[in-house]
């Protein structure tokens, strides 16, 4: 467990550290002073590479973390990595081909509500390579149990270089043009470093295929990673069609509308990728070793964990969302629905604990496979019956409803396989804990602190809140003690400890 905290801990302060990059500027300073249709343009482009690489991948990324640990030969790990990259490159170049012989029909599909994306269409073929060979050393590191620098390129980085761009495009210093074809060199460097990181500090090699073609067990591995590739795409296109439907349907301003709402209520799930990333070898290695004690340990652990977490975050979004769209012009206000719809759906789902990860890395991953397609089903219809009806509320709804019947039917499945579940009595605190103190600040009016400064005062505002939710939250939780592992890390702050050094985080 040390191993997942020391890791997960690093990865979750560079991921937020990202995440504050992006919400400063990208749900702040950009939105007002750079038309909404150009942030669409850009989360158009990401979303159909996000769905796109799927196939490319081909699950790979998770049979090189399912196998891994089991080949113990480098050698084998060096023949499958050879063949991965050949692979995902072939069929990167067979998605261009077939991506542009279909560019007629993309074309028209935007046409209409989204002209300016079909100029630039094309950019989503680089996008697509770039992002499958990132995804491969990214999931190459996780294998080796090392997320902070690929956390770093991915959160920090980039979002450091897109804001460069950004500024350089409002600043007139380069052409519309220039500006999306800089949208795509932001994705260049950190995948230069990351390649260089994995060969240097992780051992990074290819070798010859055949070792891992003639190996006897080849034939089970591709059939796993093929239901790894229909799980990739049923949650990719789960968690991303929204950005692809919305400009279609209302326009890339209205995408450009919908994403900051989209980011900030996706925000409080940070930690969780960062933790459950982490966790993915562990959880491997007690599923090969039948050791289910520790799996349960683990589930309860860090559902309780990140169920606390996520609901802390929550409290402190809801309670400060009047506050956010202060700051920001007026016509993000229709988002202001999409961003509490969001943050439930994401906080019930941090609250269901690390069931994918358990089922993935176990027996039962066809099982997952099969939930995943039918949440993916049942967000495109929802979205395709929802988003003309109620607009980007719809497409909130979608992606929420879809995400929660996923997780009870994972939660089933587990109980009824492996007999436990992540949840406690501590669950129910924490609920009636958020409801009231949201309850509770909502009840405070709006204080304005300095005349004639409307956008220092909304963040004060937040400042004030902020605190106050942090006070009624955090106290309550340590004296009911709620989480161990919370209360041993609020020790060593009150104690000094965490700053003086001298303790052992696997003690966190």
């Amino acid at each position: 467990m040390g191993i997942i905290k020391r890791q997960g801990l690093k990865s979750s302060i560079l991921n937020y550290a990202g995440v504050f990059l992006g919400v400063v500027f990208f749900n702040f300073v950009f939105p007002n002073i750079i038309d909404e249709k150009y942030l669409g343009l850009i989360g158009l482009l990401r979303n159909i590479t996000f769905i796109a690489a799927t196939i490319p991948m081909m699950g790979l990324g998770h049979l090189l973390l399912n196998y891994d640990s089991t080949w113990k030969d480098k050698k084998m790990t060096d023949s499958f990595n050879a063949f991965a990259l050949l692979i995902s490159l072939l069929l990167c170049i067979l998605f261009a081909v077939f991506y542009y012989a279909f560019r007629e029909s993309i074309i028209a599909y935007y046409v209409e509500k989204s002209s300016l994306f079909n100029a630039y269409y094309i950019y989503v073929v680089p996008l697509v390579f770039l992002f499958v060979a990132n995804s491969y050393f990214e999931i190459y590191s996780l294998a080796k149990k090392r997320t902070a620098v690929p956390a770093f390129l991915r959160e920090v980085l980039n979002r450091i270089l897109l804001i460069l761009v950004f500024f350089l495009f409002i600043k007139n210093s380069i052409t519309e043009q220039q500006f999306v074809s800089g949208f795509v060199l932001t994705y260049c460097i950190p995948l230069l470093i990351l390649c260089f990181y994995a060969i240097q500090k992780l051992d990074f090699g290819v070798s010859s295929m055949q070792l891992f073609w003639n190996q006897k067990d080849r034939n089970q591995q591709l059939v796993y990673s093929f239901y790894m590739l229909v799980l990739v795409i049923s949650m990719s296109a789960s968690n991303f069609i929204d950005g692809v439907f919305i400009p279609s349907y209302l326009g890339l301003g209205a995408l450009g509308i919908y994403m900051p709402s989209l980011v900030l209520g996706q925000m409080i799930q940070v930690p969780y990728r960062s933790i459950t990333l982490i966790s993915v070898p562990v959880i491997r290695e007690a599923i090969v070793a039948h050791d289910y004690t520790t799996l349960n340990r683990i589930n309860k652990s860090m559902g309780l964990n990140l169920f606390l977490i996520g609901a802390f975050l929550f409290t402190l979004l809801i309670v400060n969302s009047d506050n956010i769209f202060l700051m920001i012009p007026e016509k993000y206000s229709a988002a202001k629905y999409v961003l509490i719809i969001v943050a439930l759906g994401r906080l019930i789902d941090m609250g269901f604990g690390i069931n994918t990860e358990l089922l993935v890395y176990s027996s039962y991953y066809k099982q997952i496979v099969l939930f995943s397609f039918i949440m993916m089903l049942s967000t495109i219809s929802l979205n395709l019956v929802l988003l003309p009806r109620i607009g980007i509320n719809g497409a909130a709804w979608a992606v929420s409803i879809s995400l929660i019947v996923f997780n009870m039917l994972k939660s089933w499945l587990i109980y009824k396989k492996f007999h436990f579940h992540c949840f406690s009595k501590h669950y129910i605190t924490l609920t009636i804990l958020t409801l009231c103190i949201i309850a509770v600040l909502y009840m405070i009016p709006y204080i304005t602190f300095l005349q004639q400064h409307m956008f220092i005062n909304p963040l004060l505002n937040m400042i004030f809140k902020s605190i106050i939710a942090a006070v009624l939250f955090l106290v309550p939780v340590f004296f009911l003690k709620v989480s161990p592992d919370l209360n041993d890390f609020i020790k060593l702050i009150l104690n000094g400890k965490l700053f003086k050094g001298g303790y052992k985080l696997d003690n966190l």
